[in-house]
């Protein structure tokens, strides 16, 4: 038993932890593993699919599941396994897109990510200009789409993000999850999904008993994940609507933000 037994982190990656792609501190990751050694549950929670833990096994490797694709899985990368999801239809997603590319027919690409039968992730992409709306070529694309659907993604110019979140939220938000990562891109998943709800599991289902969850995030994706956590954090770079749910705001994630969390933490105690 350790000071941080009972505790778990929750963290985005780009924005959040993070200085740069791909990249974390010495002393983020130093102070990760301190935590760590100190009984703390630390893991990521990402729109990425979960190998992408694997990018940063050099500086330390998470200790208990991975939130990743937004939150619609739940995953065990350290035994391969899948712990829980939460699906699409695929033919609502179809709709979706339909609709998508006959009223913003300007939109640049879509992006399709699932899992198949053999529990592994993959994802392929449909490009509406090269297409007319209405020639079949959207309806072959989901077709040839054998699995469970977990993620869409719509990339646009920046303007019309905003345009097109409000039309489909309108449209469609009793069944999908509209949200932003950047700002040329939008994510769209099942309303039952994200990065909160399965924060939520964690801490009913883990073997492990979790007294108190950090969730740390930047961008509209995160805003869940801190409302659901026991204590939210936004870092300073974090957009307007994820500092008014946070909790506390902590230094931007340029600024060792993870350690500074960590560290905050024990002098609390």
């Amino acid at each position: 038993m350790g000071k941080f037994s009972g505790y778990l982190i929750c963290t985005d990656c780009d924005g959040t932890l993070t200085y740069e792609p791909g990249k974390v501190s010495d002393v983020n990751a130093e102070a990760i593993k301190y935590f760590q050694n100190e009984g703390g549950l630390f893991t990521l929670a990402t729109g990425r699919f979960p190998d992408h833990a694997k990018l940063f096994e050099d500086r330390f490797k998470i200790n208990a599941p991975m939130v990743s694709v937004n939150g619609a899985i739940i995953y065990d990368e350290k035994n391969n396994k899948l712990i829980e999801k939460w699906p699409m239809d695929k033919w609502d997603c179809y709709e979706v897109l339909s609709y998508a590319h006959s009223n913003f027919p300007k939109g640049w690409d879509y992006w399709l990510n699932g899992i198949n039968e053999n529990q592994e992730f993959f994802g392929f992409g449909y490009k509406p200009l090269e297409n007319t709306p209405g020639d079949g070529s959207l309806k072959k694309a989901f077709e040839s789409f054998n699995g469970e659907m977990l993620k869409m993604v719509i990339v646009q110019s920046e303007d019309m993000t905003p345009v097109i979140q409000k039309s489909f939220r309108e449209k469609f938000g009793d069944r999908f999850r509209f949200d932003t990562s950047w700002p040329n891109g939008l994510e769209i998943q099942s309303i039952n999904s994200g990065k909160g709800i399965a924060v939520q599991y964690l801490k009913e289902h883990l073997e492990t008993n979790i007294h108190t969850t950090i969730g740390i995030g930047d961008y509209e994706n995160d805003i869940t994940l801190l409302e659901c956590s026991d204590i939210g954090y936004a870092v300073s770079n974090a957009i307007e609507s994820v500092k008014k749910v946070a909790d506390k705001i902590t230094v931007s994630n340029t600024e060792n933000a993870i350690a500074k969390v960590i560290y905050d933490l024990e002098r609390g105690m």
